[in-house]
């Protein structure tokens, strides 16, 4: 158990001594805010970060929150510049301004808000100007102006006015110290400031930094005058090379890092990292990647990134990583090859070729001149024999410190083959196939290309019978033999699908623990010499999976092995058992970043290793070594009601996981109406935010959580009444997932389905229960009152049909009358019409008679026959002429008709006796020829008198004279 426990302590010794190193080679990755980006002011005073990652930036404009990803302004009521800013031990962000110093708290939104503490002074005391510093002391805070300290406890603040004017103040050590102008270097003493012994020293020096430093000292920064350390009383200048620069750059701020380092930032010239020893590590400014060389404040976070606040803009440099930028600018090109030899560093680019002197040990400051006469693309570098042989577009160079020297100028130098049993021979692949080069008089001199072959050679290998293996990277491979004295190609052989390869593209050769392995787009195959094919590798196969392709191996001297896959780097870690183990999470922030096909890496020692990426190399120091394991957070930061014009309900200031000593405010509900909203959230990743994956659920909703994805929102419409809880979680660029984030809300159900309505339909449902009761009895009252009325319907029907009946019945009888009375009128028409017709007859045969005896009377000669026959003749005219017979038939007439002819005569006074005659004759529908006799006169008098018995109606030639007789 003892031996474990030192095992542990030993590591975490270890640990920390590795994570407190900083790189002094490269320069470290910078990321730049620049002032339209976080939309705030120029200059930034003080940088804090909360314990769970958030960052905050006194500006000139406010104070400005960065979760990774979104920034936000919260300005001070006053519109000031904030000076400072500090967190106390609730977690709580205290603000300094001008004439105003206070704390910013969550409204009911968990929108941060700033809260004034002003107002517990006298309005004679409220005239302090800028707060320059606030510290945590004593389960208090230490608020610092130019012209007080005061210290806020408990609802209560206390002031220590200055007796000339308190210049900047630090807290070292839980010790507060503040420089007096004309009086010097002071300390909190009780509630009193006193000067320190020897504090006098700086009553005219302009100190802007204060440090704890080794053996209990105190490393002192002034602006002009250099840096000075206070022990045991006594202050000492800190006689360092460094302190030359300081006095002339000018410092402003100073911050002890990890470990042994320190670093100052200037007015002038950016950014100085160095050891507790006054040795210089690092330079960052303007010339290097810095938006501005004025730097006002400094702040080491979590992750060991260093924040820069500048006078105009922010900056992030991640000074803990293994992984630099190199050289310290990007003006040398694209990197393709490098190399250390003779002391002697060499950068090939598609620039030319670069060199400096370099030690890897203790920074160099010089800078990187191209090599003479290499100007242009350099694809490789090779120490062969001693010599230094650069591969060039314009042909083959020989390297003698700054000057190139042309061996041959065959163009495009791919890449050389040295096999120590040749060792005066030398074997290049170029463009146009291979050249021949041999060591005389200790010097590589060319001496042909080689004859028969002449296809592309980028990758070239020598194999155990000297025959050489070449890879096309759109032709496939082929096996290359040469004569004896390598002057002549003899015969090559092409390998392709037919003989196990799964294609002629992208095929390139490595050598591996002395094997050659063969890599493909679709995995590692390896040459079987016993059947002349090739087959999948299938160790390095099941070691990769089913990834994207890898490119390029190399394998280093310790058996370690370079990985370039698709676009991502690592290193197979060569294991006791001979197997490898794979690391690439310390690359994973370079991904992207290399030359497609031309990954190159120059492992030159235990701690710096060169890698060629677009814009020049990335220096690595293995020795650091960097965690992935460091926990983290997702916070939602907004949450919006897309149906009300994105109205922001939640800030992201309530998580449990932002702010533990914060509450919550009860879950939130939202009317039926708002059921459509959006989530932003964030990681509070700074130095890869581009790699973080977001997945998300909302409980209630999905079954189950999202894919991973780069979105940092998220938007639901249309949700259903209901219990919700959105939860979200991230993944940073190492696998590591964060803890999760979740808001919890209700959707009210729609008024109808609200429990008030609900209510109101219990309700509705008695009253209208107790109006089917009321309307059922009425209803049965009503169906009674129906039945009884309908009976009485009924009864009245039948009466009504009874007496229908009755009166069909009577019509019936009327009707059978009137039949009988129309055959009773028939017939004395008919006895009228005989009667009149028999007087016709016999007015006809008394006519006849007249006529005969007229005959006979002249034949008659007696004259007593003669006057009886006259007598007889007189007797007949008589009764022809009679109007007794027209009595008679008047009467009869007016009785079947209706008093026809008397209605005649009333109606129309103007007829004749003789008029009426016709009409009665008419009446009985007797035609012209039957009423002639009757009237005594011809056929045409009886149309004449028709004729004027229309005029006497007054009838118009369309109307029938008979028909309006008839209907009189």
């Amino acid at each position: 158990m003892k031996k474990t426990y030192l095992l542990l302590i030993i590591i975490f010794c270890w640990q920390s001594i590795v994570f407190a190193k900083i790189k002094n080679n490269g320069i470290p990755f910078i990321k730049n805010y620049y002032k339209n980006e976080y939309k705030g002011g120029t200059q930034n005073w003080d940088v804090v970060q909360t314990p769970n990652g958030l960052m905050y930036f006194a500006n000139n404009d406010g104070v400005l929150e960065f979760d990774g990803n979104n920034w936000r302004l919260i300005q001070m009521p006053n519109k000031s510049i904030v000076r400072s800013l500090a967190i106390d031990s609730l977690n709580r962000i205290f603000v300094g301004a001008y004439n105003d110093f206070g704390f910013l708290k969550p409204d009911k939104s968990g929108k941060l808000s700033y809260h004034s503490l002003v107002n517990l002074l006298p309005d004679s005391e409220r005239d302090f100007r800028e707060v320059w510093n606030i510290y945590p002391f004593k389960k208090g805070m230490l608020i610092h102006s130019f012209g007080s300290v005061f210290y806020y406890k408990n609802g209560k603040i206390s002031q220590i006015k200055a007796k000339n004017e308190f210049h900047f103040s630090f807290m070292v050590n839980d010790q507060f110290f503040v420089r007096e102008k004309g009086i010097g270097l002071c300390k909190l003493d009780g509630r009193s400031i006193q000067l320190i012994k020897e504090g006098s020293f700086f009553k005219d020096l302009e100190i802007v930094g204060m440090t704890p430093f080794s053996d209990g000292a105190i490393l002192i920064a002034t602006a002009l005058d250099g840096l000075f350390l206070y022990k045991e009383n006594r202050i000492e200048t800190w006689d360092i090379s460094l302190n030359s620069d300081f006095k002339t750059k000018q410092i402003f701020c100073m911050a002890r890092l990890n470990g042994e380092y320190l670093a100052v930032g200037t007015v002038r010239d950016g950014l100085y990292v160095f050891n507790t020893k006054g040795e210089f590590v690092q330079k960052v400014n303007t010339k290097t990647g810095l938006q501005n060389n004025t730097i006002l404040s400094l702040h080491l976070d979590r992750d060991e990134n260093l924040w820069l606040g500048l006078d105009n803009g922010i900056d992030l440099l991640e000074i803990s990583s293994p992984l630099s930028t190199f050289p310290r600018n990007n003006e040398i090109g694209s990197g393709y090859a490098s190399i250390y030899h003779k002391g002697h560093l060499y950068l090939g680019t598609n620039m030319g070729l670069f060199v400096k002197k370099h030690d890897f040990s203790n920074r160099s400051r010089n800078e990187f001149e191209l090599v003479k006469n290499t100007s242009g693309q350099v694809w490789s570098l090779q120490v062969i024999g001693g010599e230094l042989i650069c591969g060039h577009n314009k042909g083959t160079f020989r390297i003698e410190k700054n000057r190139g020297e042309l061996l041959s100028d065959v163009e495009g130098g791919w890449t050389y083959l040295y096999k120590e049993e040749f060792p005066d021979i030398l074997i290049g692949g170029t463009y146009s196939g291979l050249i021949l080069l041999k060591k005389s008089e200790g010097n590589w001199k060319f001496v042909k290309r080689i004859d028969g072959f002449l296809e592309s050679s980028k990758e070239l290998l020598w194999d155990k019978d000297n025959s050489i293996w070449m890879c096309h990277g759109y032709k496939g491979v082929y096996r290359i033999y040469l004569n004896e004295d390598f002057t002549k190609c003899t015969h090559s052989r092409f390998y392709g699908t037919n003989d196990g390869l799964p294609s002629n593209l992208n095929i390139n050769i490595h050598k591996i623990r002395n094997e050659k392995v063969f890599s493909t787009d679709s995995g590692f195959y390896k040459y079987i010499p016993e059947v002349d094919r090739f087959e999948k590798h299938q160790y390095l196969n099941n070691l990769f999976g089913k990834n994207e392709s890898v490119n390029k191996l190399i394998e280093e001297s310790n058996g370690d092995v370079w990985f370039f896959e698709g676009n991502k780097a690592g290193i197979l870690k060569s294991q006791l058992d001979n197997s490898y183990e794979i690391h690439k999470k310390t690359f994973s922030s370079i991904q992207g970043k290399f030359i497609n096909a031309f990954e190159n890496v120059s492992v030159i020692d235990s701690e710096n290793v060169l890698i060629g990426t677009e814009r020049g190399f990335v220096h690595y120091d293995p020795s650091i070594v960097s965690r992935f394991d460091k926990s983290y957070s997702t916070f939602i930061r907004n949450v919006y009601l897309t149906n009300a014009g994105d109205s922001i309900i939640y800030h992201g200031n309530y998580s449990s996981t932002l702010r533990p000593n914060v509450k919550a405010e009860s879950k939130v509900s939202l009317a039926y109406k708002n059921n459509a909203l959006r989530f932003e959230y964030s990681a509070p990743i700074y130095n890869s935010s581009e790699f973080v994956q977001y997945k998300y659920q909302l409980i209630g909703f999905e079954p189950n959580s999202s894919v991973w994805t780069k979105k940092l929102q998220k938007e639901y419409t249309n949700l259903p009444e209901g219990d919700y809880v959105f939860k979200v979680l991230s993944e940073n660029q190492y696998g590591l997932n964060s803890r999760a984030d979740e808001f919890q809300f209700t959707i009210l159900p729609p008024w109808y389905r609200s429990y008030l309505a609900y209510f109101f339909y219990a309700v509705l449902f008695v009253f209208s229960l107790y109006g089917i009761v009321y309307l059922i009895r009425r209803r049965v009252k009503r169906m009674q009152y129906l039945m009884e009325k309908k009976q009485k319907e009924e009864i009245k029907i039948k009466e009504q049909k009874f007496r229908e009946e009755a009166l069909i019945a009577e019509r019936e009888i009327v009707q059978l009358r009137n039949e009988k009375l129309r055959g009773e009128v028939d017939f004395k028409n008919k006895e009228l019409a005989s009667s009149t017709m028999n007087i016709i007859h016999k007015n006809e045969v008394l006519s006849y008679s007249v006529g005969e005896l007229k005959k006979a009377l002249r034949k008659i000669k007696d004259p007593t026959a003669l006057v009886q026959v006259r007598q007889l003749m007189k007797t007949i005219d008589s009764e022809f002429n009679s109007e007794h017979d027209w009595e008679q038939f008047e009467i009869h007439f007016d009785k079947v008709h209706e008093n026809f002819i008397k209605r005649l005569r009333n109606d129309y006074p103007q007829l004749t006796p003789k008029d009426l005659r016709l009409c009665a004759y008419l009446r009985m529908n007797l035609s012209t020829k039957e009423i002639a006799p009757l009237m005594n006169i011809s056929v045409r008098g009886v149309e004449i008198s028709r004729y004027r018995l229309r005029k006497k109606f007054d009838l118009t030639r369309e109307e029938n004279l008979i028909d309006f007789i008839l209907n009189v």
